[in-house]
């Protein structure tokens, strides 16, 4: 039986960022991950300026794409492109991108085991006991980082109530003559259903193309097939979508809870408006280190901390986040048309890029009647 300062269950953005963190500091950390890396992971792999910025380490080596705009559909109908000057975004393959933060979190002493899938967990007087398919390990402090379906989260009985979004996505190998047509953007569909939305993220090879929408699984798959056709990928293969799910935190809702704290979507830490994960996932993490080191040298009795700090700095911005998405799926074309407004498109490519914040853009945008009465009221009603 090993035993360690931290145990971090899963090995995505979240799990080997806090792993980095805290093995450049000294603490004994074992990362399990399930899988055996790299392992492919249903994402649309869009990591923002502002996430790869908070990381602190160059991650060109595993970027497919660099995004600078946004081609804007209407039920898959072309209305326009919108460009920036600067990078807005960078698409990844999450089995390289992903595997690439471990090696960076062994590098910084981290022990990683993977094909580890974490079985049971039981809490004791001395700590955290977790088994695996192959060993038990404990340690003082466990961290569930192992996305939607938490394990982690399940043992300790939170995130029971949190919204889900469900996804369909697959990997779609297209030749070079149809690829350019994604060069250096992304391409986002509203409208054909209330609340759901389709993208498309170019990739080195292929494309990464997918559909959201919470609390509608079973509409998905036609408004799937429609993306799809309106792309005109004749003679491209056509695999089976995969499905996802994206949980949505509310405000208050017990994320820490005695020696056990969860991170990114184990935590329900996405943008509601855009689906963004990673860098909620990573900043996150970044919040938690400090308040585990705290713990672990006795300068702090417990966790409690972490849920007030994510409280404090993530979730006025994700609360404006739900209330700007609820005015997207009930007014989409009007949505559509703000941003194509040249002040809007700014404030969005800010906002991505980590210059501006959505709590720093509720006052901006409130020059607008429209969304002034959605922060307000926080829907929109045709």
């Amino acid at each position: 039986m090993g035993f360690y300062n931290v145990i971090i269950v899963g090995a995505g953005p979240a799990g080997t960022t806090l792993a980095y963190e805290l093995a450049r500091k000294g603490i004994k950390v074992l990362l399990l991950e399930k899988e055996r890396l790299p392992r492919y992971k249903v994402c649309a792999g869009g990591v923002s300026v502002k996430a790869a910025n908070l990381l602190g380490f160059d991650i060109s080596s595993v970027v497919e794409a660099t995004i600078y705009g946004v081609r804007i559909t209407y039920q898959v109908g072309n209305i326009g492109t919108r460009l920036y000057h600067q990078p807005l975004a960078y698409a990844v393959m999450r089995d390289k991108f992903d595997y690439l933060l471990t090696q960076k979190a062994k590098e910084a002493g981290a022990t990683v085991l993977d094909g580890r899938e974490v079985t049971q967990i039981r809490w004791h007087s001395e700590g955290v006991s977790v088994q695996t398919s192959r060993k038990t390990f404990t340690a003082r402090i466990v961290v569930g980082a192992d996305g939607a379906y938490s394990v982690v989260a399940e043992s300790a009985g939170l995130m029971r109530n949190a919204t889900l979004s469900t996804a369909l996505q697959a990997e779609i190998p297209v030749s070079p003559d149809k690829l350019v047509n994604w060069d250096s953007i992304v391409e986002i569909d509203v409208g054909h259903l209330q609340g759901v939305y389709g993208w498309v993220f170019p990739k080195r090879d292929h494309l990464s193309i997918g559909v959201t929408r919470v609390n509608q699984a079973k509409k998905l798959a036609p408004y799937y097939e429609q993306l799809l056709a309106s792309l005109n990928l004749n003679g491209s293969k056509l695999p089976q979508p995969k499905s996802h799910l994206i949980p949505f935190r509310k405000m208050g809702m017990p994320i820490q809870q005695g020696k056990v704290l969860l991170l990114g979507d184990a935590a329900g830490l996405a943008s509601p408006l855009t689906g963004e994960g990673i860098y909620y996932a990573i900043k996150s993490a970044k919040l938690a280190a400090p308040v585990i080191l705290r713990y672990l040298e006795g300068d702090a009795s417990d966790l409690q901390d972490y849920g007030r700090v994510v409280d404090e700095q993530l979730m006025p911005n994700l609360n404006i986040a739900r209330k700007m998405a609820r005015f997207v799926a009930a007014v989409p074309r009007l949505a559509l048309d703000l941003v194509r407004q040249d002040i809007v498109w700014e404030i969005a490519c800010c906002l991505l890029r980590g210059e501006k914040t959505y709590v720093g853009i509720e006052e901006e945008l409130k020059g607008f009647s429209v969304f002034n009465h959605v922060f307000q009221q926080g829907e929109v009603r045709e």
